[in-house]
């Protein structure tokens, strides 16, 4: 099959059978590759012959998504970074979603002896946009991107990798992504940290909290009792890697003359 009739192939399908996600109250998204349609403005090095970018119209709607397959000119290295993204000081973490499709080398019945079936994630940090000074160097590896499942003649595979990048400690930071020779198109990348959100538990209100990341499962909270309502002991609650409240500590009680009605003291 001829390099541009895979294309063809490649991104009908994609457009076709894309998958898209609903978001979900307890995370906070950071960049939306999706949302963001032409508007993306992610560098690309080198400038041509690298990633591009490829739009089509589905169900009247104009998507867009980022594509490398120069599995037959050799060994390659081309990168494709996203542009600033400025985070929460308490977001230490933040988990990057990718969904992308991978190609069988196998496939190309021999064409290419140096195609991967896979590319590199990397992030960088930065207090400020730089923007188009892009430095290898600058950049931390994340994870190597493997395919759960390859995508061969007649066939379309969607796969979804999540992974965490941090800690982070400046004020914002670039993604970047690496190909080495692969057949890949990057169908979306959604960068998102989780909260656990403000509730009322046993007349005590906690507040909303950035959850934490791999090194803190648990974080403590420590809450405040309700309008004319009092504790013993300060109340106190844990918040999840996760985005949600577990083993709540101590208990409001209403004052004398006043009765608890829902989530108050009246």
């Amino acid at each position: 099959m001829a390099f541009c009739g895979i294309k063809s192939y490649l991104f009908l399908i994609v457009f076709i059978n894309i998958i898209f996600i609903t978001l979900q109250s307890k995370e906070e998204v950071l960049l939306d590759m999706k949302a963001s349609g032409g508007e993306l403005g992610w560098l690309t090095s080198p400038y041509e012959d690298g990633w591009e970018i490829v739009q089509a119209v589905v169900n009247g709607s104009l998507l867009y998504t980022y594509f490398v397959c120069n599995v037959a000119k050799g060994e390659q290295d081309n990168w494709l970074r996203t542009t600033f993204i400025q985070r929460r000081p308490s977001a230490t973490r933040v988990f990057v979603e990718l969904q992308f499709v991978a190609r069988d080398c196998n496939s190309f019945d021999g064409a290419s002896l140096t195609c991967k079936e896979t590319f590199n994630l990397f992030y960088a940090e930065s207090d400020a946009d730089v923007g188009t000074n892009f430095r290898k160097g600058q950049f931390r590896k994340v994870a190597t991107i493997a395919p759960d499942e390859i995508t061969g003649r007649g066939e379309m595979n969607v796969n979804t990798e999540t992974r965490t990048v941090g800690p982070l400690s400046r004020k914002g930071f670039y993604l970047a992504f690496q190909d080495i020779g692969a057949c890949v198109a990057l169908l979306s990348v959604r960068v998102y940290y989780k909260i656990c959100p403000a509730t009322v538990q046993s007349l005590a209100a906690f507040p909303e909290t950035v959850a934490g990341g791999e090194s803190q499962a648990l974080k403590e909270v420590a809450g405040v009792c309700v309008e004319n309502a009092v504790s013993q002991d300060r109340p106190r609650i844990f918040c999840t890697a996760d985005g949600e409240w577990v083993v709540p500590v101590g208990q409001c009680q209403c004052h004398p003359g006043y009765e608890a009605v829902g989530d108050s003291c009246r």
